[in-house]
């Protein structure tokens, strides 16, 4: 019998912790790592605010590192949430503790929390090959950038802005699989696994055999990634938000991961066929 990534234990104590939050606060968490309850579960706990967590739970398979990793997003983002609380209560002691007791229990099933963020090297391992979100296809690339459009149109740009965010890292990574580049599974910072593929790819502005207007290009190319980047981290569910975005930058994120991957999946499939005219 497979045993579950993150122990029944520690998934209690976080969800007791979440009891504290509104229903609307909960859903925002979730929606950090993009997760959804599910549809009509009749949680066995009692409380209106320990029933919707049950009910994200219950849309999960604890054993699968994917789903995990989606889950240690929102964990992050409730030690990352209680350290700003820390700075305005009258007893920041009893939320240090509450921290620790936390992180502990996370450190018994087998993570370490570095950087803000929950890693670990048996998650690593098994990672590596499991599926990701998205398979290589533009239609595939539409129809999760329309999760994203969806939420704009329901008035929550901010999930918007981190599903878009989600689509390119994941895409990204699917990316480097196919082409065989080593990279860690952990990594949320787009911008490395862009840095990563880019050689690969031949997309590096320094490239001496591009024309400049290329080099022009591949060099906004570089920027924008930076600028989804901080987009996500500044106006997104991804992490505690610092401002509200407004619908049209929620567009203007969305719009631009759709152009990004598509313009990635052109280039990594414009290499394939090229490498298989050299080889035959």
């Amino acid at each position: 019998m497979t045993r579950d990534l993150i122990s029944k234990t520690t998934r209690n104590e976080f969800r007791e912790l979440l009891v504290g939050y509104t229903l609307r606060e909960i859903e925002m968490t979730f929606d950090a790592g993009n997760l959804t309850p599910r549809e009509g579960y009749q949680p066995i706990v009692s409380g209106e605010r320990r029933g919707l967590v049950e009910a994200y739970y219950a849309n999960l398979d604890f054993t699968s590192p994917t789903d995990v990793k989606d889950l240690l997003v929102v964990y992050e983002e409730v030690i990352e949430l209680l350290r700003k609380v820390q700075d305005r209560v009258v007893n920041p002691e009893s939320v240090d503790e509450t921290i620790g007791a936390l992180l502990r229990r996370m450190e018994r099933d087998g993570f370490r929390y570095e950087g803000g963020r929950f890693v670990s090297d048996a998650l690593n391992v098994v990672v590596v090959h499991t599926p990701s979100l998205v398979q290589l296809s533009e239609a595939s690339i539409q129809e999760h950038l329309e999760k994203a459009r969806q939420k704009i149109a329901n008035g929550d740009p901010a999930g918007a802005i981190a599903n878009a965010y989600t689509l390119v890292e994941e895409f990204l990574k699917q990316l480097l699989r196919k082409i065989g580049t080593a990279f860690n599974e952990n990594e949320g910072d787009i911008r490395a696994l862009y840095k990563l593929l880019a050689e690969p790819l031949h997309l590096v502005p320094k490239n001496d055999s591009l024309e400049s207007y290329l080099k022009a290009i591949l060099e906004g190319l570089q920027r924008q990634i930076g600028g989804l980047f901080e987009v996500a981290n500044k106006a997104s569910d991804r992490h505690a938000r610092k401002y509200n975005p407004a619908p049209h930058h929620a567009r203007l994120a969305v719009n631009a991961a759709f152009t990004l991957c598509e313009f990635l999946l052109e280039a990594y499939e414009y290499q394939q066929k090229r490498e298989e005219r050299r080889v035959s």
